[in-house]
């Protein structure tokens, strides 16, 4: 039994230090020995997780359906909604499901955080971990609603509910504005969707300035760079949409400067410089939009890992503006007064339009 402490805790440090297939390696021997032990069928689960995502790994989505076993097995063990294991799992198995399975998980997970919250005895800096996990959790189960349950009757009034709550069980989350957001976007309310981006762009550099102060990382502050990169590119997509550029333009530019090789920040850093040329006629935001888009097609020509559906959006883009930078030094557009700047408007907003579609 001691050995088995032993290499469980071994595992624990592999996975917090990034070494999934290392851990993996720890605690495969002990699957016959102690096949219902749950803390190590969720070490398993979340090593076969950490490997699903890497970029160089060929077998990614067979290692998400393994995690996928394993959450599943460690829930059925824990007849108790995370008396025996925690609650993480349902959460995992949350993100891993879609539909009415993953509504069912989040809400098991959520209970079970609020019940850890109700406690006396947890310490200040636990709970703030805690209420970030769930307003987390109440995110990702609002973005259900809206995708895989947008159509059933109860959508729009338990994404209220649920935004809400996170609101209210942290008033600082940024994740919880940036969907605030997205709700309101859905129900055609875009000025009240640009309050909420613009408090959720807020918040992201409070916490940079803070964690700066502190001399700390951000990654060391509770947000990795994988986390802040996807929520930078959500929250730049809701201000273009919303037309609220300068955060468009700021946050696309904090992405690049956490990694400049992502062409998909260089495809939104594009539409943004696109979008405000089209409002604008200002010819430099379209030779910025024509270099951006340029870039990331190069990453993406170059090797980057990176969907196709992505490239043939870029080479959209790169040839609309070449084709409009043309049309600009021969005046047969931009400012041409025979009304064709709004054509190129509707142009940039197509292809927006087309690419979320």
């Amino acid at each position: 039994m001691a050995s088995i402490q032993l290499s469980i805790a071994t595992a624990k440090d592999q996975l917090q230090s990034r070494q999934p297939y290392e851990a993996l390696s720890t605690l495969s021997p002990y699957q016959t020995v102690v096949p219902n032990n749950i803390e190590i069928l969720e070490i398993l689960a979340e090593s076969h997780l950490e490997i699903s995502a890497l970029p160089d790994e060929p077998n990614g989505e067979s290692h998400a359906e393994t995690a996928y076993k394993y959450f599943i097995k460690a829930a059925q063990l824990d007849d108790d909604h995370g008396s025996k294991g925690g609650y993480e799992k349902y959460l995992w198995l949350g993100q891993l499901s879609g539909g009415y399975d993953a509504v069912k998980w989040f809400r098991i997970g959520c209970d079970g955080l609020r019940k850890d919250l109700s406690s006396e005895q947890m310490t200040e800096e636990r709970k703030v971990a805690l209420r970030k996990k769930l307003c987390d959790a109440l995110c990702s189960s609002i973005e259900i609603w809206m995708t895989d349950l947008c159509m059933e009757p109860e959508a729009e009034s338990t994404c209220e509910s649920l935004i809400a709550e996170s609101l209210m069980v942290d008033s600082n989350h940024q994740e919880s504005y940036s969907t605030l957001a997205s709700i309101r976007i859905s129900q055609q309310r875009n000025s009240d969707a640009r309050v909420a981006l613009q408090r959720s762009w807020d918040l992201y550099c409070d916490s940079g300035a803070a964690a700066d102060k502190a001399d700390q990382t951000l990654s060391e502050d509770g947000l990795d760079e994988v986390a802040q990169i996807s929520a930078l590119k959500t929250l730049t997509r809701y201000c273009i949409e919303t037309e609220l550029f300068s955060v468009a333009e700021a946050a696309c530019k904090r992405i690049l400067d956490l990694d400049e090789e992502i062409a998909e920040a260089w495809y939104l850093s594009g539409l943004v410089a696109a979008q405000q040329y089209a409002k604008s006629c200002d010819i430099n935001q379209l030779h910025s939009a024509y270099e951006a888009f340029q870039a990331g097609l190069e990453l993406i020509e170059n090797g980057s890992e990176d969907p196709e559906e992505l490239k043939e959006e870029l080479m959209k883009c790169v040839a609309e503006a070449e084709r409009q930078l043309s049309g600009a030094e021969t005046g047969t557009n931009g400012n041409d007064p025979s009304g064709k700047e709004g054509e190129e408007e509707q142009d940039w907003l197509d292809i927006l339009d087309g690419e979320e579609d």
